[in-house]
């Protein structure tokens, strides 16, 4: 057996650190930067101007008009590929412009090399790169990478270019390593413009780390548990992020009949399979006598529901520890932080050769009761939807009971619906992993630049991007828009459109049920009356645009729309649709 050999050294020749930073882009497999420049970043454009002269290759760079459009795209890409892509922009001020998207790469765990200029060191010009503009005065800032800092993995400031290689392959290694996320580089213009001969390029030698597979011990002690229990339930988030773990749960469920609930952040189980019982754990909290919790980050909500204190709670998670939520306080038994694609064939195989005839005949028994469940709750989703299928405004039931007559095996949601996620959850029937994603963060503004990046990730994909009206404002439709023209990465919107901040007239009937805001029908500062045309907005920006308010056209206009982007065309539908808010008392 020949012996394999250790990877070798390779020497780059470069003119300077700028173009060794572009070299390490290309040893890293990027194909696209995420661009908002500035002054700072000058000597990178310099770098991807030359390598296109030269024929040399070089990453992509995709402008992005708003900063907050950059990290959402290349959050966007890394959930479809696994591959880190690279944010760049200006200084203190474009870090802070990209503001709560980097919130939802943190929670997404979206593994993004975020790069940012820095203002020049030096005065007197004794260097190349230094201060040339009043702006390198007043962006310097005693930390700029302070503003990331709770947000992100690891973060450098680039100080030599002597150690750039080192730097760089440090920044990948740990935004891909699991639990994967966003890493913060600062890059100082003296630096770049820094004199090299040659960069070191050996990728290899800075591998991504393995993630961790179970403990057998505490495997065999989950499988115990599960085999024992009677009334056992498995509850979900984004396991589905790795797609060879669905099918792996789809076994590990019917071995034991153990339904499962999601919260559809990826597409974890498929809508279809008898074993799916829904979006809502509540209904089915108290009754668990066992619950195998597998990559969640808030699996209940304790003043809503929560499972009886003698309920085992099995955790497998490949962050158990939740080590970036200061206060997390979920009930766990028996805790196992590995990767599910992993411990999930691992502990099924465990359960297979615990299991014995008397427990084989329980299961038995068990499942016939979970398919009668599941077929139910679908039947009274589609009669929910069908009964508000001529309702004005527009149940957001029938619009999403529309919209899953249009997609196909083909398709790919980005949704940021906000509270009309569940609807969306309810009735679009996606079987197959990869074809759903959330951002997994709370910061509205995401979804356009997120589909914009699955797209680029993903282009023989239809894509379609749900929205809230608020989200959709948050976005900034015009800078994806245009990117989306530009790059020819069209996609379809769908926005859901109930005219105010549903989510905060929610919280005040929270936490006033019956006060003022519920009596009076006055929610401060949530309504949006009077919206703008948003469709008018999108045909300024050259899509096929549509405004729907009687249900009956719905169907025929979502046709009409996905069918332009098939040829090519970016559309938008925005649909009006009812709120929840209660009538005054």
């Amino acid at each position: 057996m020949a012996e394999e050999k250790v990877p070798q050294e390779r020497l780059v020749p470069v003119e300077n650190a700028s173009d060794a930073y572009v070299e390490l882009l290309n040893a890293n497999g990027v194909d696209y930067i995420f661009i908002n420049p500035g002054t700072d970043t000058a000597p990178i454009q310099e770098s991807l101007a030359k390598f296109k002269a030269q024929g040399r290759r070089a990453p992509e760079t995709i402008l992005c008009l708003h900063e907050p459009v950059a990290m959402a795209g290349a959050h966007g890409y890394f959930m479809v590929t696994d591959k880190p892509q690279v944010v760049l922009v200006h200084v203190d001020v474009g870090t802070q412009n990209v503001g709560g998207n980097l919130h939802n790469a943190q929670r997404g765990r979206a593994g993004v090399v975020f790069c940012a200029g820095r203002a020049p060191y030096t005065i007197d010009g004794d260097m190349p790169g230094a201060r040339t503009n009043y702006i390198h005065w007043i962006q310097e800032q005693f930390s700029q990478a302070g503003i990331v800092q709770g947000y992100v993995k690891w973060y450098y400031e680039l100080a030599r270019h002597e150690n750039l290689h080192q730097v760089v392959q440090r920044a990948f290694q740990v935004a891909s390593t699991e639990p994967s996320g966003p890493v913060y580089l600062t890059l100082p213009r003296e630096v770049l413009l820094q004199k090299m001969a040659a960069v070191k390029v050996q990728p290899e030698r800075t591998p991504v780390i393995a993630s961790p597979t179970a403990d057998l011990e505490q495997l065999a002690q989950a499988a115990r548990w599960l085999i024992q229990a009677e009334r056992p339930l498995i509850l979900v988030s984004y396991a589905g992020r790795h797609q060879g773990a669905v099918a792996s749960l789809v076994k590990l469920a019917e071995t034991l009949a153990i339904p499962v609930v999601e919260s559809r952040h990826r597409v974890n189980f498929p809508w279809n399979h008898d074993l799916h019982l829904g979006f809502a754990a509540n209904p089915y909290l108290q009754q668990a006598d066992c619950l195998l919790i597998i990559d969640h980050d808030v699996p209940w909500i304790p003043v809503q529901g929560r499972p009886q204190p003698s309920c085992r709670v099995i955790q497998l998670d490949i962050d158990a520890l939740k080590q970036d939520i200061p206060v997390w306080g979920f009930p766990v038994d028996l805790a196992i932080q590995a990767d599910s694609s992993k411990a999930i064939p691992a502990l099924a195989a465990e359960i297979e050769r615990q299991l014995t005839d008397a427990d084989r005949a329980r299961v038995t028994a068990r499942r016939s009761g979970i398919t009668v469940e599941h077929e139910a709750q679908r039947a009274k989703w589609r009669q929910t939807a069908l009964d508000r299928a001529t309702k004005r405004p527009i149940a957001p039931e029938w619009a999403a009971y529309c919209l899953n007559e249009i997609v196909d095996k083909d398709t790919i949601i980005v949704s940021e619906a906000v509270t009309n996620e569940p609807a969306l959850w309810n009735y679009l029937q996606f079987d197959a992993p990869g074809t759903y994603y959330h951002s997994l963060g709370s910061g509205l503004g995401w979804g356009l630049g997120g589909a914009l990046g699955a797209k680029l990730a993903a282009p023989s994909k239809t894509v379609i991007c749900t929205v809230g009206d608020g989200s959709w404002v948050y976005c900034a439709p015009i800078a994806v828009y245009w990117a989306a023209e530009q790059y020819r990465s069209p996609f379809l919107t769908v926005i859901l459109n109930n005219q105010e901040y549903y989510a905060t007239t929610r919280a005040i009937l929270g936490v006033a049920p019956d006060g003022f805001a519920k009596r009076t029908g006055n929610y401060p500062a949530c309504d949006l009356p009077k919206p703008p045309l948003y469709s008018k907005v999108a045909e300024a920006m050259g899509l096929f645009a549509r405004t729907v308010e009687d249900p009956a056209e719905l169907k025929g206009v979502l046709r009409q729309a996905i069918e332009e982007v098939r040829r090519g065309r970016s559309a938008l539908v925005d649909i009006c649709v009812s709120s929840g808010r209660p009538s005054p008392a």
